[in-house]
């Protein structure tokens, strides 16, 4: 599956950097990609269900946001 995330508040490398390798740590990430410029996290992953919400999580704990990408 693929989500993606907006990144509020976080536009510094070590910020994208640390969420990336974060979310490289969590069980069933395949790819996570910070886009500081787009302020978006894009996450391919095996679909289990709690995977966003720890990244949501992690990103919340280092003080910025991260929401769900509605579709449209």
């Amino acid at each position: 599956m693929t989500e993606i995330l907006d990144l509020i508040g976080a536009t510094c490398t070590s910020c994208a950097l640390g969420i990336e390798h974060m979310g490289r740590r969590l069980a069933g990430v395949e790819e996570i990609h910070v886009d500081r410029g787009a302020g978006t996290i894009h996450i391919d992953y095996d679909g289990t269900s709690d995977t966003i919400g720890k990244i949501q999580d992690f990103v919340r704990a280092i003080g910025y946001e991260a929401r769900l990408r509605e579709v449209e």
